[in-house]
């Protein structure tokens, strides 16, 4: 082969290269990643202002959509049981409250935590 004919051909391979990695960088653009976005949280509660002595059972409901939740009691309040403590979504569970047989009124707070949201709390107060 002669000089005169690679000459051309490098020339073409060049201008060749030269494209493909051209349009290899402008293909590549920087990643937009878009932040998720946290969903509604609602809590509802049928607690009433005064939990009679002698206890009961109620209803919470969670919608926390796409966010995770969980609850939080105080460790010395075992006369509340809260079966389930964390999850996800929307879910509705009974809460019970004991019989009070101390003698005194008691108090105690549930706190709901959401991810990314604030939480809510509901105060149980229990007559004697």
């Amino acid at each position: 082969m002669k000089t005169s004919t690679i000459k051309p051909v490098l020339q073409q391979l060049s201008v060749l290269a030269f494209l493909l990695i051209t349009v290899f960088f402008c293909a590549c653009e920087k990643d937009q990643h878009v932040k998720p976005v946290p969903g509604k949280f609602e809590v509802n509660h049928d607690f009433p202002t005064l939990v009679p002595a002698a206890g009961a059972t109620y209803t919470l409901t969670i919608d926390a959509t796409t966010n995770a939740w969980w609850i939080e009691t105080a460790a010395d309040a075992s006369w509340v049981n809260v079966a389930r403590k964390y999850g996800s979504a929307k879910v509705t569970q009974q809460i019970k409250v004991a019989a009070n047989a101390t003698g005194a009124a008691r108090e105690m707070t549930i706190k709901i935590n959401a991810t990314n949201q604030e939480s809510t709390s509901i105060i149980v107060k229990q007559a004697k």
